[in-house]
């Protein structure tokens, strides 16, 4: 066989095999009903998306219950505090005799106190 005619071939064996792929000859029949309009799909996207909210949002109801929104609790880091509450209105430190640090945040306007020993919320009053 010669050069040209090996060539040949194998861009007649290339091209058939690239319509094969591209063109699905020999893949099964398509279910005619799988084929649905896009109005379709974007209803059955919707809906989808309605049921993901409303888990998200049952999650988030469950989640509130256990702690209330804005509320500190025990070993806290005062970067948490100031997350939920803001900064103080006062802070007054000292160091026990046992050598802990302890912090007195006051906040006024929620009149709570938050006590810290060590970088921890230890007690709120």
């Amino acid at each position: 066989m010669s050069m040209g005619r090996l060539l040949l071939a194998l861009l007649v064996l290339g091209a058939g095999l690239w319509l094969v792929q591209t063109q699905h000859l020999f893949s099964p029949a398509a279910d005619p009903g799988a084929a649905t309009a896009p109005a379709d799909r974007a209803r059955a996207a919707a809906r989808a998306s309605a049921a993901q909210s409303a888990q998200t949002e049952a999650a988030s109801r469950s989640l509130d219950g256990q702690t209330p929104a804005g509320a500190v609790t025990e070993n806290m880091t005062p970067e948490q505090v100031r997350a939920l509450l803001g900064p103080p209105d006062a802070v007054d430190s000292e160091t026990s005799d046992s050598g802990a640090s302890r912090e007195k945040w006051t906040y006024r306007t929620v009149g709570k106190t938050v006590i810290f020993e060590n970088g921890i919320v230890v007690r709120i009053e």
